[in-house]
């Protein structure tokens, strides 16, 4: 037997037809964000000491020098601090502080009694640096007195893509404010 479909009837089943699409793709959409979002919370990058160059501008000379005057730090006054630098494949400009603050609390800088860590996160190719404090650390040097490092003793350095000398001097500052 033939069914007669109205016109109205066939509008319903469009309109349907239309409707069911658009939920299969939002749908897909946000299967494809929550398996993008789990990538970016379970897959950091390891930490293999203190100082990381993802972004490979150190020398091994230069990464060896800057990991041990931190290590002397650290056993000195048990504050830790981790360098990592990162370029634009890892993260964007925009997500900058907030993959390298999820980056220092996956790495777990900082003793964990005292939360007395800092993590250098700094990128040339997105010209950007970031300072993390530890809740232990901002009882020592206030975000102001931090960024004062950036400013006067990262960022000039770094102007003239001296990284190296830049990341040398800026955390020996940082050293000396925290002692």
């Amino acid at each position: 037997m033939l069914t007669k479909f109205t016109p109205h009837f066939l509008a319903i089943i469009a309109v349907n037809k239309h409707l069911y699409s658009l939920v299969l793709i939002a749908c897909l959409c946000c299967s494809a964000c929550l398996q993008n979002k789990e990538q970016t919370t379970l897959d950091f990058l390891q930490a293999k000491g203190w100082v990381n160059d993802f972004e490979k501008i150190l020398t091994e000379k230069e990464e060896k020098e800057l990991e041990f005057i931190i290590e002397q730090f650290e056993q000195q006054t048990q504050i830790e601090i981790a360098i990592v630098t990162l370029d634009s494949t890892l993260t964007t400009k925009s997500g900058f502080d907030d993959y390298t603050l999820d980056l220092a609390n996956s790495w777990g800088v900082g003793k964990k009694e005292s939360n007395k860590g800092v993590l250098i996160g700094f990128s040339s190719s997105l010209r950007i640096i970031r300072i993390h404090n530890g809740t232990g650390i901002e009882e020592v040097i206030s975000d102001a007195e931090t960024k004062e490092v950036i400013d006067k003793h990262f960022i000039p350095y770094f102007k003239k893509d001296e990284y190296f000398k830049g990341l040398f001097e800026g955390t020996k500052e940082l050293m000396k404010r925290l002692e």
